[in-house]
């Protein structure tokens, strides 16, 4: 069953800093024979998931948000409802190769955000990034959650 998936963001929002606060595990995308150092939340609940990044009014270059959809066993569509921030969607396989990437998706739009095929993960980064990084599909995102490191 699908399920919308919508990524609030609080008015009383907190700074990208405070993402600091929250525990971060290490996570690189290998894209062109570079390797790019992300610090990233992992969400593999059904409430981290929905949660998403509300509360945040910036994200840094080096930041992001890891969502596990095999834990919860659910597909959902995601939607910037409520967001501040532009952000970058990469749609990953149970391996962690990159499948598809939504670029810049607006803040506040409800348009759904799917690449139209099921993925086992979604990495969310600073809007921007994935074009200024050259990353594309066929790139790999490596983490522990893909047993690949990270």
């Amino acid at each position: 069953m699908k399920r919308t998936l919508i990524l609030v963001a609080f008015a009383a929002a907190l700074s990208g800093a405070a993402m600091a606060q929250t525990p971060t595990e290490a996570l690189s995308v290998v894209s062109g024979g570079k390797t790019h150092a992300f610090q990233v939340e992992v969400a593999d609940t059904l409430p981290e998931i929905s949660k998403g990044l509300t509360g945040r009014a910036s994200l840094g270059k080096d930041q992001g948000l890891l969502m596990d959809f095999r834990t919860v066993r659910e597909q959902f569509n995601l939607n910037m409802k409520g967001v501040q921030v532009e952000l970058d969607m990469l749609f990953l396989d149970g391996e962690g190769m990159v499948r598809a990437i939504a670029t810049s998706a607006r803040p506040g739009s409800l348009r759904t955000v799917a690449p139209g095929l099921g993925s086992a993960a979604v990495l969310q980064i600073a809007g921007g990034q994935a074009t200024a990084l050259g990353i594309k599909p066929g790139d790999t995102v490596k983490n522990k959650i893909f047993g690949n490191g990270g």
